[in-house]
């Protein structure tokens, strides 16, 4: 079982997504066990199990391994991914006021979300996401994922000990 973190995750996470950009899901749920935050991204060629350390900081630890794809519905009416945004579409969409902004921000959102997703590239802006936050234990496992999950969970917390003496 190949564990990743980082620079190398975000690389084979993003050659993957880059192969072909449609039919993603980004599934986050609190960890019903471990205490971390569990993620399942998946795509057309496969997915990916994450362990993230807290949704609550900017630079986050993320741990990741290579794992079936789940059965699943899509999660949302959008799928995942990268859409070009427009620099002056972001500009009205963070500065919003008066009458009718609520209308015009939720249409530049949907705007945004139709778009279909796209391969980034450098220099260009874009929207990512949607993200879907759920409940813990929305996400069934099979044996399979489950021995994934508790190796990525031991390792978390090795690198987190090695990281922060003082942690747990």
């Amino acid at each position: 079982m190949e564990l990743l973190e980082g620079r190398d995750l975000r690389r084979r996470m993003l050659e993957s997504y880059s192969r072909y950009p449609k039919g993603w899901s980004f599934v986050v749920s609190p960890s019903p066990t471990s205490g971390f935050f569990d993620a399942m991204v998946s795509g057309p060629e496969g997915a990916w199990m994450l362990k993230i350390d807290s949704l609550f900081k900017p630079n986050p630890m993320v741990i990741g391994s290579p794992a079936e794809a789940l059965r699943r519905k899509p999660a949302g009416p959008f799928p995942y991914g990268y859409r070009a945004l427009p620099p002056e579409l972001a500009l009205q969409l963070l500065g919003g006021e008066g009458a009718g902004s609520r209308q015009r921000t939720v249409a530049g959102l949907l705007s945004v979300l139709r778009r279909e997703p796209v391969v980034p590239e450098e220099g260009r802006s874009y929207a990512e996401g949607p993200l879907v936050l759920t409940r813990p234990g929305n996400v069934r496992l099979s044996e399979s994922q489950k021995e994934i999950d508790r190796r990525l969970a031991s390792e978390m917390n090795r690198l987190l000990r090695l990281r922060y003496p003082v942690y747990g």
